[in-house]
């Protein structure tokens, strides 16, 4: 005959208690996290697509972060490129007024101040990286200290050539330039300014007093290049625009894309908080009450139900 043994009467209940906890802890997990599982195995065969819909807002969300880096670059380009198209027509405007008075005088100060604030513009740098010196970003495009270096070495020698522009990509097929290159916006500018400068410097200068005959026919001639070269920066500043918008309406795209990724992943990993919720105070009263009758059981013998 088999002896009935005291200590197998709180056994079923322990098991209800445990159960109960189990499904407290989950419902309160779920509440807290609003998740419906804390790992893939929770999510059977949703967890597939699961995993390739988070590998795509991950590339997305950096998608989003290039558009946003690419818009900070574009607006301190604008800056920039205003800056430089300022310098050039102002010494437009201050050699204009030379011709009219027949006068050199301030020309060199002009043409000082000009190459300055031209100087200063494309070597506008952003985390260490030149903004204007394309692949070679390493390096500031235009090399020349001061005027006298501009006059006195080919331009080659002052102005990085030939570099391509960055690219940065945006979408998965669309790549979009990063900025313009400083020899594309300032060549014919800083050309202009260093013909001035060698005049000023050569046998027929300096810029000093009345204009000579061959100072003033220079003069004019320059007037002609800056003319172009301020509409040059001006259509490169115009094309700088044009690409703010272009990354405007990708990030537009990303952030739609987004949204309806987030809403379905959110289909699939999201809990109902209100059934969560009631399956919490369910799970509680379970957990109370397997836990009341254990504590009782666990007290009692079978003497007890003998007596």
């Amino acid at each position: 005959m088999s002896r009935i043994s005291s200590a197998m009467i709180p056994a079923g209940s322990m098991a209800d208690l445990q159960r109960a906890q189990r499904e407290l802890v989950e419902a309160a997990r779920q509440s807290s996290a609003q998740t419906r599982s804390a790992d893939l195995k929770g999510y059977g065969r949703e967890a597939q697509t699961l995993v390739s819909a988070e590998r795509l807002a991950g590339r997305l969300t950096g998608f989003q972060s290039t558009a946003r880096e690419l818009t900070t670059r574009l607006q301190i380009q604008d800056v920039a490129l205003g800056r430089a198209a300022e310098a050039v027509n102002k010494l437009k405007d201050e050699l204009f007024q030379n011709i009219g008075l027949d006068s050199g005088e301030g020309i060199r100060a002009q043409i000082e101040e000009a190459f300055a604030v031209v100087k200063d513009a494309m070597n506008t740098n952003l985390g260490g990286r030149y903004l204007f010196g394309g692949v070679m970003n390493d390096r500031p495009p235009v090399t020349a200290n001061t005027l006298n270096d501009l006059a006195a070495n080919p331009l080659t020698d002052s102005l990085e050539q030939g570099a391509a522009s960055q690219v940065m990509r945006v979408e998965e097929s669309r790549v979009i330039p990063a900025g313009l290159v400083a020899d594309d916006v300032i060549s014919d500018a800083l050309a202009s300014i260093k013909r001035l400068a060698e005049m000023d410097q050569g046998v027929e200068g300096p810029f000093d007093g009345d204009l000579t005959p061959v100072q003033r026919a220079a003069v004019q001639n320059e007037l002609t290049a800056l003319n172009a070269a301020f509409d040059n920066i001006l259509s490169r500043q115009a094309e700088n625009g044009r690409l703010m918008q272009e990354v405007d309406s990708a990030n537009k795209r990303l952030t739609s894309r987004m949204n309806a990724l987030d809403e379905a992943i959110g289909g699939i990993v999201n809990v109902d908080l209100a059934e969560v919720a009631v399956r919490l105070n369910q799970a509680q009263l379970a957990y109370e009450s397997s836990a009341s009758v254990f504590n009782v059981l666990r007290n009692m013998s079978l003497l007890d139900m003998l007596n």
